[in-house]
């Protein structure tokens, strides 16, 4: 019998690259916001929602009967956070605690995205178990929701990821994808030389929850490319790997953007404990870039 998953934010970034990784061995329910999926595949389910209480969830837990659930959805504007500060908290912190009290019961595993953005990017790379301090409304809900499930009763995982890129049906520009769309249309680009980190391909997160929850793994992890370089760095980096030329991204300080919501400038996602702990090695940023580039969304099967 196919393990079921029940998988939400199923049509966002992250979770489009968990369903090519699942589907079609295991039996999935995804849910989203949009009327109607584009994803054809005998295994995958899907069920649009509107809310995100406990009440709006419960069918679906009943319906489905789900052996484990990845949560993938989330508010990820950050500059709008600071506006709509409800909005951003219901989506990131009042799902995951609907979710966390159908989980509990049932004893489900539950794995969890969150970020960079809890740490206030004043030492950073930070490790897993250094503490956090949010700087704006977005880090500040990521923290809430990460609280909780630290200590939970229930087997249940946090992947902290950073900078997340990559291809998929219906999706806004990442900023690799800006990046390259910008430079190919003749275009100059301005691009921070203050804000400093790692970034993620969305393939190398997915690939890394999905081996949490085979191994039902619990605690917190970081997930992320290896390798710190700042936003400048990385983008004359995706330029030249696609053949652009990286003297049309110039450069610029965060001050000078006039963004709402605070940035942590020092930034970055240990990840010596995780790749201890799971036994893996992630791989340099570099490498994930050129498969990105490869990565060709009109030979998914699901699309």
């Amino acid at each position: 019998m196919k393990e079921r998953v029940l998988l939400t934010g199923c049509h966002g970034r992250l979770g489009q690259h968990l369903l090519r990784l699942l589907l079609p061995q295991t039996e999935v329910l995804g849910l989203d916001l949009s009327p109607q999926t584009f994803i054809a595949d005998p295994s995958f389910h899907y069920a649009r929602v509107e809310g995100v209480g406990r009440r709006v969830m419960k069918d679906h837990f009943r319906d489905f009967r789900p052996d484990a659930v990845i949560n993938a959805a989330a508010w990820t504007d950050v500059d709008g956070a600071e506006q709509h500060k409800e909005e951003c908290w219901r989506a990131n912190v009042e799902l995951l605690r609907a979710l966390t009290e159908l989980c509990r019961p049932r004893n489900l595993w539950l794995g969890h995205v969150s970020t960079d953005y809890v740490f206030n990017g004043r030492s950073g790379p930070n490790e897993v178990e250094d503490l956090p301090d949010p700087l704006g409304v977005y880090g500040q809900s990521k923290l809430a929701a990460e609280n909780l499930l630290r200590g939970c009763d229930f087997p249940a995982a946090i992947l902290r990821t950073i900078v997340l890129y990559g291809k998929g049906h219906d999706l806004k520009p990442d900023f690799v994808e800006w990046v390259v769309q910008e430079l190919r249309g003749g275009r100059e680009i301005r691009v921070v030389t203050d804000q400093v980190g790692n970034c993620t391909w969305a393939m190398d997160l997915a690939q890394t929850m999905l081996q949490v929850l085979q191994q039902r793994r619990h605690g917190l992890y970081h997930v992320a490319s290896r390798g710190c370089v700042s936003r400048w760095e990385l983008a004359r980096a995706a330029a030249e790997i696609h053949g652009l030329d990286p003297e049309r991204v110039r450069p610029i300080l965060t001050s000078e953007l006039g963004q709402t919501a605070p940035r942590p400038l020092n930034g970055g996602l240990g990840l010596d404990l995780t790749e201890r702990s799971l036994g893996i090695e992630f791989h340099h940023f570099r490498t994930s870039l050129w498969a990105y580039r490869a990565d060709s969304p009109e030979l998914w099967s699901i699309n």
